[in-house]
């Protein structure tokens, strides 16, 4: 028998030499380096409440109201706590647990039991109170690397919360935009509605007394009709652009349909500046790639704590506490128990299921790592979309006004013409809504100058303080807020 024992403890030593032979190394890749635009540009501070450069104070109002009450914002802020918590359960798990434990129980033995003894009751009482202590000891650092995989992923939902603001600044910014917009096209035509309706009672009058034709008055009233038919559209428009900006404020359904929106007298709304650009390594700093970078950091912890499953787990016990068949001597010194125990155990064969768990690890890993990586690209290719947008609005707001001015110029002198008898009426009205139609349009390009404007500050990341060194892969690591 004593050999079958030594044989028995041989095998399982083997067994457990052959496991730890296929441990795979550890997870100690950096984030990964990538290859930057090569830029000479000086690093610049980006105020955080980059709306304010529009110096409005109503729409200062609405992003607060946004940032304050929007629904999605505040998802965010929910998975923020979930991931917290998440944290603090993770930390937990490096520390003893401790845990007290009493019982009473009554019983009866059977007669005709192994327990039965002469002299011994058969029915008997049995009281206990103990206080038990169990740790795990992190030899293999597994509970270290999931508490920093929650590190990590607490860091990432705080840079998406972050992100989302930005987004969000931007969004109300471009709705507000819209409505100015809105209601810069409902003025035009409300002006050149009621102009063409004083012109039209002007020439009944002289088509009344014979200066004029049927025709003349026919083609004024046909352009009436059609501007009249737009002031309508237009508002229907207002209205929806207002109820979407209040979903986005987070109003309620009856501030959604009976609140206004207040904004400037003078629909314009541009900044003061947009930054033109910003160097490469800054980039990395935007929200959504340190959310990146945070969510690879977990995976690869992940990784080794999915490793260190293939070594043996090592969890020490200990209890002490009273024991007595009758309770008024629980608490009497002969009834003091104690007992302290530590326990190894070392996966041998689970049918692959350890293999399996941290090869799908590293499959989340590299999944993740490419995440990273298509992160930064899309911010290289935000920004310069964003600032080649700017510069098209820009120049096409700045030849449009030109335009315009030279609608209107001709307008006026094709009104000269026919009032010397030199030009139609048709070619009076054809002018009209051609300046009236380049008015339109650079309200249209005013709001599209705002959203573009908007887009660089949102692709830019909101808004950060210039380091002092630049920034690159594998730089430290910063705390989560409010730990």
């Amino acid at each position: 028998m004593k050999r079958f024992d030594n044989n028995t403890l041989s095998a399982l030593a083997l067994a457990a030499v052959l496991a730890g032979c296929a441990v795979p190394p550890a997870d100690k890749r950096e984030t990964p380096q990538l290859e930057l635009p090569v830029t000479t540009m000086q690093a610049i501070d980006v105020s955080p409440e980059w709306w304010k450069n529009f110096n409005d104070p109503h729409l200062d109002a609405l992003v607060a109201e946004a940032l304050a009450h929007n629904r999605d914002l505040a998802r965010a802020m929910a998975r923020i706590d979930e991931s917290r918590a998440a944290l603090r359960a993770a930390r937990a798990d490096q520390q003893p647990n401790v845990s007290a434990n009493a019982s009473a129980a009554r019983g009866r033995n059977s007669q005709n039991g192994p327990s039965a003894f002469p002299g011994v009751p058969l029915t008997g009482n049995n009281f206990r109170a103990t206080l038990n202590v169990a740790y795990e000891v992190d030899l293999w650092s597994r509970a270290a690397n999931l508490s920093a995989a929650a590190r990590d992923e607490l860091l990432a939902t705080q840079y998406a919360r972050d992100t989302l603001r930005t987004a969000l600044a931007a969004q109300v910014v471009q709705s507000y935009a819209a409505m100015q917009s809105l209601d810069a096209q409902y003025v035009l035509f409300g002006q050149q509605v009621q102009a063409q309706r004083d012109s039209l009672a002007l020439q009944r009058k002289r088509f009344d007394a014979g200066d004029i034709s049927e025709l003349d008055i026919q083609q004024l009233e046909a352009e009436l009709i059609d501007n009249e038919a737009q002031l309508p559209k237009i508002d229907r428009a207002r209205g929806e652009a207002e109820r979407a900006l209040a979903f986005v404020l987070g109003r309620s359904p009856k501030a959604l349909v009976e609140g206004g929106m207040a904004r400037k007298d003078t629909p314009t709304l541009r900044a003061s500046s947009v930054p033109e650009g910003l160097p490469s390594d800054l980039l990395l700093r935007r929200p959504d790639v340190q959310a990146a970078e945070a969510r690879l950091r977990a995976a690869g912890a992940r990784v080794n704590a999915a490793r260190a499953a293939y070594f043996p787990g090592i969890t020490l016990t200990a209890a002490y506490g009273r024991e007595s068949t009758d309770l008024s001597d629980l608490f009497d010194a002969p009834s003091a128990i104690w007992n302290i125990a530590a326990s190894l155990t070392q996966p041998i064969w689970d049918g692959g299921r350890i293999g399996a768990n941290y090869e799908a690890t590293q499959a989340r890993r590299t999944q993740i790592e490419l995440d990273y990586k298509d992160s930064v690209v899309t911010a290289f290719r935000e920004v310069r979309d964003a600032l080649g947008q700017y510069s098209e609005a820009s120049t096409t707001l700045q030849s449009g006004l030109r335009r315009a001015q030279a609608l209107e110029r001709a307008a006026e002198l094709t009104r000269l013409r026919f009032d010397g008898g030199e030009s139609s009426r048709l070619d009076v009205i054809n002018a009209e809504r051609l300046s009236l139609a380049a008015r339109t349009q650079n309200a249209e390009s005013a709001r599209a100058l705002t959203a573009a404007q908007a887009n660089v500050f949102r692709a830019l990341g909101g808004g950060w303080k210039a380091p002092e060194r630049a920034v690159s892969g594998g730089r430290g690591v910063p705390e989560p807020k409010g730990e």
